[in-house]
This record gives structure tokens, C-alpha cells and sequence, in this order.
């Protein structure tokens, strides 16, 4: 399992979404007004094929 930090940030025009990959884990960042988070999600599944179906989400603590 890989924990994906999940972060709403505000990002320039036309970069809906970010992401790291350190190995053990992965940091996401997307803009919610360019996409949603389960688009981002599945986009970033795309780019990081290993993850899917062995990822667990954590937002930050508000």
C-alpha cells in the first residue's frame, strides 16, 4: 500500500495537477477549480501505473 498526500491548492491556468513520487510515498497537489479530486486521482493512476488498487488517500488535517 502507498500513501498518496492529497493536497486542494490553487495552481496556474492549465496545470490541474501535480504530483512527487518519493517511493514509499506520493504527494498530489490539483487545483478543484480545474478538476475534481477523483479525476486527479485517476489521472495521477495513469502517470503512476503501481498505484492503482494500492493506493490509500490522506488529506491534510484542517
Amino acid at each position: 500500500m502507498t500513501h498518496v498526500r492529497v493536497e486542494p491548492v490553487d495552481l496556474d491556468e492549465g496545470i490541474p495537477m501535480m504530483y512527487r513520487d518519493f517511493g514509499t510515498y506520493v504527494r498530489m497537489a490539483y487545483d478543484p477549480t480545474q478538476m475534481d479530486e477523483t479525476a486527479a486521482l485517476a489521472l495521477l493512476c495513469v502517470r503512476v501505473p503501481r498505484l492503482v488498487g494500492q493506493l490509500e488517500v490522506r488529506r491534510p488535517s484542517s
